[in-house]
Parts: C-alpha cells; sequence; structure tokens
C-alpha cells in the first residue's frame, strides 16, 4: 500500500517541510499554565442541525456546514479555515471521517500538538486524490524520515474515509478504514542524544491551508503539488465525524519541568470540565417525569388541578358577570324601543284627531 516510489521522489522536499503549528507558552523554557484535560471519550457527528459546540474554537476563517459535514473552505488568497479544540488528551485514540480538499498547492490536516510542539499528522495533498501523509515531530524538530506516504485504494476527495490515530507511550499508529498504515515506537524516533517521539499532552487541530501559495518556501509549494490556483476554487475539505478518547483521566496536565517527557506530566486529580459537560445527561419533560416520585407528581397534579380550577371558576364569573350585563343592555334597548313604538301610536292617532290624513 505504500507508496516507496513517491516517497523517495519526495524524500528531498521532506526535510524542507516543517510543523505547520506555534505555541503560546512554551514548556520546554517556561512555566506555562495547566492543559484542560479532555479525560473522557465522546463523538460529534457534524452537520447543520448539529454544529461543533465549544470545546472548540474557531482559529482562522469561516466554517461552513452541510446536511453531513462541516467545512472548511479556501475562497481566496491565505484562506485557512481552522478550528482547535480546547481540551488536551495525554495519549489516546481518535478517529476522523475526512473528505479531503481537492486541487495543486491545497492541504487538508489533521493535527494533534502538544504545547512544547509534539506533533502527530495526516495530511492529504489535492493533486494526489488516492495518497495519504503521515508525519510526526517531537518538540518541533524536523528530523529526516518522519514522513511516510500510502495510497488509498478508493478516492480521498470523493469519499469519507476513517482515518485513526493510536496514541500511547509505547506506541503511535496511523489506520485508514480499520487496516494498520504504520507504527512508531519510541525506539524508532530516538538516539543517544535526541528523542523525537511525542509524548506530551495534545490538543486537536482542523483544517486547510493552501501550502502553494506564492509566499511559501519553494520546498512547501513542491512539496503541496505546486502552486495553488484561487481562480479554480473554492476549494473544500469536509469532516463529518470526529471521536476522542482520553487514556488518561483528571482534571487538568501540569509541566512539572522543563524535559518534555511524559514522565514529567503532572495529573491533576479531579474532573474534567469537558467531560461534565459533554457527559450531561439532558432530559426530555417525558423522562424528568419519569425521574420524580409518586408524592412528587400527586404534589404537582394537585397544583395545576388547581390551577385549572381557579382559572375555571374566573372564566365562570366572567361569563356570568358578562350575561348579566348583557342582559341589561337587552332590557335597557328594549324598553326604549317600546317607549319609542309608544310615542309613535300616541303621535298618529293625535293626527287623526285633528283631521291629517296619513300617508300610504
Amino acid at each position: 500500500m505504500r507508496s516507496s516510489v513517491l516517497a523517495a521522489l519526495v524524500a528531498a522536499l521532506v526535510s524542507t517541510v516543517s510543523a505547520q503549528t506555534s505555541t503560546t507558552c512554551q514548556p520546554l523554557n517556561e512555566t506555562c499554565p495547566a492543559d484542560l484535560a479532555f479525560g473522557t471519550t465522546h463523538t460529534w457527528n457534524i452537520s447543520a442541525s448539529s454544529q461543533l459546540d465549544d470545546t472548540w474554537n474557531i482559529t482562522n476563517g469561516v466554517l461552513n456546514y452541510t446536511d453531513d459535514a462541516v467545512g472548511f473552505t479556501i475562497n481566496k488568497k491565505l484562506d485557512s479555515p481552522t478550528i482547535r479544540s480546547t481540551f488536551y488528551l495525554f495519549f489516546g485514540r481518535l478517529e476522523y471521517h475526512v473528505r479531503a480538499a481537492p486541487g495543486h498547492g491545497v492541504i487538508s490536516s489533521v493535527v494533534l500538538q502538544s504545547d512544547d510542539l509534539d506533533e502527530i499528522d495526516w495530511e492529504w495533498v489535492g493533486s494526489e486524490p488516492n495518497q495519504v501523509q503521515t508525519n510526526f515531530f517531537g518538540k518541533g524538530q524536523t528530523i529526516a524520515g518522519t514522513a511516510e506516504y500510502f495510497n488509498i485504494s478508493s478516492n480521498t476527495h470523493d469519499q469519507y474515509h476513517n482515518y485513526t490515530t493510536w496514541w500511547d507511550k509505547d506506541k503511535l499508529e496511523w489506520w485508514v478504514d480499520g487496516q494498520l498504515l504504520r507504527t512508531v515506537t519510541p525506539a524508532n524516533a530516538s538516539n543517544s542524544t535526541y528523542d523525537w517521539y511525542p509524548q506530551t499532552p495534545m490538543n486537536i487541530r482542523i483544517g486547510s491551508w493552501p501550502g502553494g501559495d506564492p509566499s511559501e518556501p519553494q520546498g512547501t509549494r513542491e512539496w503541496a503539488g505546486g502552486e495553488i490556483d484561487y481562480d479554480a476554487g473554492p476549494y473544500t475539505m469536509f469532516v463529518s465525524m470526529v471521536m476522542a478518547q482520553d487514556f488518561t483521566t483528571g482534571k487538568e496536565y501540569n509541566y512539572t519541568d522543563h524535559s518534555g517527557t511524559w514522565e514529567s506530566i503532572n495529573v491533576v486529580a479531579g474532573n474534567s470540565t469537558v467531560a461534565q459537560e459533554l457527559n450531561a445527561v439532558h432530559l426530555t419533560l417525558a423522562q424528568r417525569w419519569n425521574n420524580l416520585s409518586s408524592g412528587a407528581r400527586i404534589a404537582i397534579i394537585a397544583c395545576a388541578s388547581a390551577v385549572v380550577g381557579i382559572a375555571a371558576l374566573a372564566f365562570l364569573f366572567c361569563c356570568i358577570r358578562q350575561r348579566r350585563l348583557g342582559k341589561r343592555e337587552w332590557n335597557a334597548q328594549n324598553n326604549q324601543w317600546t317607549q319609542e313604538r309608544t310615542d309613535m301610536m300616541n303621535m298618529q292617532a293625535e293626527w287623526r284627531q285633528k283631521g291629517y290624513v296619513e300617508m300610504k
């Protein structure tokens, strides 16, 4: 499945393609705030009717939702729509259902990254519809040979595939549609002087970006499949599902020194606020009613009956009052009509007595 020929062709370019992300606080050099732990398992099925919640931030661009996915669209120069999770996982399993964006110079990416720039990547070059790229970095350092390229049996632009990452302290794996593509162990990612195996808490970053923009270095543009043609766009990456499982439970993850090793991470005991929010049970009215005790139900029924009874009495009183008012008005109008008729008859009799003839 691995495209060894293609890998050989791009080997010269790999060393020029480094991690595409950054950090706001570098724990290798300074004391940083603790990372918010995920501490649970959750699946986001994404669509226009089920949009991403506030456990995700849009860090660049605008998202467009469809009936079955969220789109990351490059419409114009330097568009780079990207989302980032607010939470971190300290080892875990991640699944993504992705349709990559087509087009020369267009990159779709799903990235795990830590504050000290450990990184695990899935990347799709838009000019390679049957290929996916895997890569990893340790502490932001670019090491030759960390990127590997794999051919997919069906088109990555037209069909969703399940891209799965398994990551723990002993191994790192990339899977596609249930088939294992690649395994990296700490022994494969270290030497006598340096360790570049990813091992510190990471958040999730998903998006598309124009790797073929003229402003990018030549090596990046060549790796991205050439210069992007913005006029031929838009170019959209779609994601319909994200599943995240944190292998660690706690409230926060804290760096205790500047070594960047997994042993230096302190797991702060407590409940993850993200886990509490995502796992909160939002009951329907029927479910809430069924969960009430019999005494509470009787009290609610009694109160409701009293309210209905008072409302019925008030309505009856208004009807009776209105009826009485109506009867008085009718009597008054009838008396007025009778009096007017009597007056008219008396006037006609008077006219006849005086010799007037009634006109017919």
